[in-house]
């Protein structure tokens, strides 16, 4: 039978409590006293009850992570960094997704707020500011992207529209001139589409281009088909262009696959930029030039924002804004 913490310190000498401060690391015993009951948790081989610690606690040591789609190597590798940076502080990480549905991201809010974990990190994709007002998770709570800058909640992201208008713009200084963008939507609710448009319609301004409605290539979806499809519709419709800026790297792909089955050349043709530097961006041929966000940068400080909501040692909730670094390949080579 498995000894425990009484067992533990009939040997040393000592109360449980003592045993108990030993194993909880507290500062207050006497090294002597710390040696003997140390001994004694070796020789019975004792082996604390992290759950019963964790109850007494308050605490389950886990971390919700809710996404629109795990599929999508973005998030894919966003939480495998996540999973790492909770470990490395004690923490389990429970990854799920939301399909970007509103329903869904209700639900989960919902179901992460019922005591199965501590905290939770959150990208909606349908839910306003308005909505996570009016619905506020019961745990403390991060965001992450860019859709809600909620002034309840610290939220992390990159400047989308800055890093938008200066891929932009040096593909303008390149001598592209007839820019499309693909992955803008229709609705105007999802923010990242409507902030990363606008930062491409300011480098446009700014170089006195013209803005052109016919290059602005609207998609349902954010996958590579939708990136294939959207191509090859513009082409055969007859719009032409020199440069295309994805709004994320497997639209990129899509589009790469397009204009490589219609035969046009890139970069010599069509220069094509993505946005999330995914592991696949590197690999591919031509090999895509993007917008590489410090995703580890991301993992590291909402989980540590996180950390101190749950600790109760965070100050005010507030924007933080996460680096990124312009990454150039074969995609817009001259």
């Amino acid at each position: 039978m498995a000894s425990n913490i009484h067992d533990v310190a009939r040997l040393a000498g000592v109360s449980p409590r003592t045993v108990s401060n030993v194993v909880n690391n507290f500062i207050h015993v006497r090294p002597e006293t710390r040696e003997r009951v140390q001994k004694a948790i070796a020789a019975l081989d004792y082996r604390p009850n992290i759950s019963a610690r964790r109850l007494r606690q308050g605490l389950t040591k886990m971390i919700g992570f809710a996404v629109p789609e795990l599929s999508q190597p973005y998030f894919s590798e966003l939480s495998e960094l996540f999973e790492i940076a909770a470990r490395k502080r004690g923490y389990t990480l429970i990854a799920t997704q939301t399909g970007g549905l509103k329903e869904r991201e209700y639900q989960m809010l919902k179901e992460f707020s019922s005591h199965m974990v501590d905290g939770l990190i959150y990208s909606p994709m349908s839910l306003t500011k308005e909505d996570l007002h009016a619905n506020p998770p019961l745990v403390p709570t991060v965001l992450i992207g860019e859709q809600i800058s909620s002034p309840n909640h610290f939220n992390i992201a990159i400047d989308n529209s800055r890093a938008i208008e200066e891929i932009t713009t040096n593909l303008i200084n390149a001598g592209r001139t007839k820019i499309a963008i693909l992955g803008a939507y229709h609705s105007s609710q999802y923010r990242s589409s409507r902030l990363r448009l606008e930062g491409y319609h300011r480098a446009l301004d700014q170089a006195g281009i013209p803005r052109d409605e016919q290059l602005i290539l609207y998609t349902d979806q954010f996958g590579r088909s939708a990136g294939r499809s959207g191509v090859h519709d513009a082409v055969t419709a007859g719009i032409t262009f020199d440069a295309i800026v994805c709004l994320n790297d497997v639209l990129a792909l899509g589009a790469i696959r397009a204009l490589a089955d219609l035969g046009i050349s890139v970069p010599s043709e069509v220069a094509i930029t993505g946005f999330d530097d995914i592991e696949d961006s590197a690999f591919c041929v031509p090999s895509l030039t993007t917008i590489s966000p410090d995703k580890q940068e991301i993992a590291d400080t909402a989980i540590s924002t996180l950390l101190a909501l749950i600790e109760k040692t965070a100050g005010e909730p507030a924007d933080i804004e996460v680096a990124y670094t312009h990454q150039v390949r074969e995609s817009t080579a001259s």
